[in-house]
């Protein structure tokens, strides 16, 4: 269930200066919490290579980048908070780079699970204050609630 994203979360700030190493890091995490298999990094980049999942959303810009179901051990939401943003490319090829400063990598066992949270995160654009805020705190609670009150 796309619930579960919101139950194992975990936020990191991270100051690096690639997509790749943004990824890498955030990758290790998720493996690190028993939420993704080894090879995750690997398999997100190529997925990330194919359909890209930077968004431009008001104010401050995001990536959603996930990996296929197989490399999942357990639904998850691990959040990077970037020091500087990185460029990633647009999701649907609209609207050239996208420059994120928020990443939401997901862990999904259910390709649902994906659409679920992205319909939810959404909303998101519409109140970005939500997502500065966060940006700004490093605390997730509100913009989870945001989310849950959609899902």
């Amino acid at each position: 269930m796309a619930a579960d994203l919101l139950s194992n979360l975990q936020v990191l700030k991270i100051d690096k200066g690639t997509k790749e190493e943004v990824l890498k890091e955030l990758s290790e995490a998720a493996i690190k919490a028993g939420y993704a298999k080894p090879g995750y990094w690997k398999a997100i980049l190529e997925r990330e290579a194919k359909y890209p999942t930077g968004l431009h959303t008001p104010r401050i810009e995001v990536a959603v980048p996930h990996a296929d179901a197989e490399w999942t051990v357990s639904p998850s939401l691990t959040i990077g908070i970037l020091e500087k943003p990185v460029i990633f490319e647009p999701m649907g090829g609209e609207g050239g780079e996208v420059q994120a400063e928020l990443v939401f990598m997901l862990t999904i066992e259910d390709p649902s699970e994906h659409v679920d949270f992205l319909r939810a995160f959404s909303t998101l654009m519409e109140v970005p204050q939500v997502l500065i805020d966060f940006k700004n705190s490093g605390d997730p609670q509100q913009l989870v609630d945001t989310i849950r009150e959609k899902m």
